[in-house]
Order: C-alpha cells, then structure tokens, then sequence
C-alpha cells in the first residue's frame, strides 16, 4: 500500500517547514477573503495544483509565491467544495510513532469537511485531563466514541455531506494495518506514514512535555512503537 507521490510530499519536513513559515508570514490574514484568523486557522494552498507531473518540480511545489493562505472558508472555495461532497469520499490511515507529527500533518491538508479521528483528541474532549493523560475512569468512553466515528465511515454512502476521512493511529504492526484495509475498498483507502525517527520523536518530547512522569512514559510509548515496528 504505497503511499502516492503527492501525499507523500505533504509528509515531507520541508514543505511543512514552508507551510508554517507562509501562514507566519501571512500575518493570520487570509489571501482571498482579507479576513483575519489564528495561524493554526489558515491553510496553505497551491496556486498551481500539485499534479503527478509536477510533483518532483520545486518551482511549484516549494515555491512561496505558488503558495497563498487561505482560511477554511477560502479553501474549501479553492477546491469547489462549498460544504458539498465532491466525488468519491477517501480514507487516510496517518500512523507512526508518538511525536512523529501526525496529527501536524493532518492538520495541514484536512478541510473542515473532513472527518478526523484522533483518540487523543477524543479523549481529552471528554476529560480536563493533559494530552497525555489517559485515565482508566474515561477509557471506555473515548474507545466507545472513536469506534462509533470508525463505523460512520466504514458505513458511508455518497449522500452523507462529510468529505474525506483522517484515521490517526500509531498502528505499529503491518498485521494491524492490513486488517484495516480489508474494512475499505482499495481505491477508497490510503496510508499515510509519518515516518520521523525515534531520536527526533524522543528529542520532540523531551522539547515539549515538561513534566518528568509523563514525559517518561511518552519516550517508552515511543520505545515500544519502534521495538513493533513491521513495514
């Protein structure tokens, strides 16, 4: 299960390093409409779409001036979706390893048309615990919401009005991966690794959680994730 040249080039470090340093530089303004947003409300959007044809070009793809900031509103114009579903809907499985950037990643090409499923998220929704905080006491609960998410996408039809569908997992194990896929057809299903390295994972949390008990459990979640690894 391959994942195609344009997807993987939204994975790529420097066109996310260039897609954070254009939303700074837009100054939270959003090209199209003027209006004035948070940066992490903006998307970037290529002028000239990325095709397979010009993937490997850096004059289009890594180029600031093909690049406008566009706030979700604006985006989802830029692609004709205007709240509507527009053609076959589509299912990313974005694994990796805690810290690895995943859901920065999904962040980064996801429309607000879009369904995200993010235990993390789900969890920390439902509970006024910290990100990597997951008491026993609300377990079920956020399992019991993620799997309710996993089945309205498995069961989708045309006429529901969500777009695409993010899946945001580790999912170490290839046995894990390829139970997935089985769930979707094959053109309907895509995998998405966020392949960063266990010392940048390691480095990522040691930047960014501040307190010792949890950050020492995220390192060893991320031990454990590299120990299971299978490609």
């Amino acid at each position: 299960m391959p994942l195609d040249p344009i997807h993987a080039f939204y994975c790529r470090k420097d066109y996310l390093t260039l897609a954070q340093y254009c939303k700074i530089k837009s100054g939270g303004i959003c090209a199209r409409c003027g209006g004035v947003f948070d940066i992490d409300e903006l998307r970037p959007h290529h002028i000239t779409e990325l095709t397979l044809d010009n993937i490997d070009d850096v004059n289009i793809t890594l180029n600031p001036a093909n690049i406008e900031v566009l706030c979700h509103d604006c985006h989802n114009a830029a692609h004709a979706r205007f709240g509507n579903v527009v053609g076959q809907k589509h299912v990313y499985v974005v694994y990796g390893a805690p810290c690895a950037g995943k859901s920065t990643y999904v962040q980064s090409v996801a429309t607000r048309n879009d369904i995200v499923v993010d235990l993390d998220r789900i969890h920390g929704a439902i509970c006024v615990c910290g990100q990597y905080d997951k008491p026993d006491a609300t377990k079920r609960v956020a399992f019991a919401l993620r799997d309710y998410l996993l089945d309205e996408i498995r069961t989708a039809t045309p006429r529901r009005r969500w777009q695409d569908a993010y899946i945001i997992g580790t999912y170490p194990d290839r046995i894990d991966r390829d139970s997935l896929a089985r769930e979707y057809p094959p053109d309907v299903i895509n995998f998405v690794h966020i392949d960063t390295s266990k010392a940048e994972c390691i480095k990522r949390a040691h930047e960014t959680i501040k307190q010792a008990a949890t950050r020492d459990a995220v390192v060893g979640w991320i031990e454990k994730y590299f120990a299971r690894y299978t490609e």
